[in-house]
This record gives C-alpha cells, sequence and structure tokens, in this order.
C-alpha cells in the first residue's frame, strides 16, 4: 500500500563526538545525555519563570499595600490595634486559644464532611455512584 522508503543508517564506525566535546563509543549514550541535557534545561527554564512569577506577585502586592497605606493611613493604626486586642488574650491563655482553634476546626470540617451535608443520593449521576460491596450481584 504504503511505498518504503529506504533508509541508509551509518556505521559505527568508532568514538563520536557529542555537542559537550565529550566521546562516546555509542550513540545511545550521547542520545541519553542529550535528553537529560534537554531536560535540565527545560527544568531550568521553568523555575525561572516561576521565580521571575513569585517575584512579580511580590513586587505588586507590595505595591497594593503601599498604595493602601499611603490612601487610608487611619488603617495602619486600626491593624494595629486590632493585632494587639486579638494577641493579648492569646498570650494570656495559649491553651484556651488552641481549643477553641481546634473546635473551629472541628465543625468547620464537619460542616464540609458531616452526615448532614452529604448529597441526596438522586442528585448523583449513576456513574459516580459507588457500589456497596454487600450487593453480591453487582460483582457477578
Amino acid at each position: 500500500m504504503y511505498p518504503l522508503m529506504e533508509t541508509t543508517m551509518p556505521a559505527n564506525t568508532g568514538p563520536s563526538t557529542n555537542p559537550q566535546g565529550r566521546t562516546g563509543t555509542k550513540q545511545g549514550e550521547s542520545t541519553a545525555e542529550g535528553l537529560v541535557g534537554q531536560a535540565t534545561e527545560a527544568v531550568r527554564n521553568v523555575a525561572e519563570s516561576a521565580s521571575e512569577l513569585a517575584q512579580d506577585a511580590y513586587e505588586t502586592g507590595a505595591r497594593y499595600v503601599r498604595e493602601g497605606r499611603d490612601r487610608y493611613p487611619e488603617a495602619s493604626r486600626y491593624i494595629s490595634e486590632g493585632s494587639r486586642i486579638v494577641s493579648r488574650p492569646i498570650e494570656h491563655n495559649p491553651l484556651v486559644a488552641i481549643l477553641i482553634a481546634g473546635a473551629v476546626g472541628y465543625l468547620v470540617g464537619y460542616m464540609i464532611h458531616g452526615s448532614g451535608w452529604q448529597w441526596n443520593r438522586e442528585s448523583v449521576p449513576d456513574y459516580a455512584r459507588r457500589r456497596a460491596y454487600s450487593d453480591r450481584s453487582a460483582w457477578e
């Protein structure tokens, strides 16, 4: 059906030189080294891009904070007073603060995963339902 294309591959006549200047006796070794080098370069590029993106986000956030502080100078006074009001009871009663934080976390977890907040069975499509392990007819 399809015409066969003749391809000739050069015979391995001895050591070859790869782009790094190293000599290798096998073409597979140089190909593997090339792939590793490409992967390393790709990872380096991604890391640099992520670093630049994080730096830009930090600078943008810092600029917004400076602009907000300049526009609303009384806000910094409110923030410092609020943090003082919240931190003073926590410093004096750290165990109570930990218990309150744990209770709030438990309540949030119960609201998300608790039995009172589960979906109605009819709202879940058939393909998304789990089979009951006690129902043997589903396995046979």
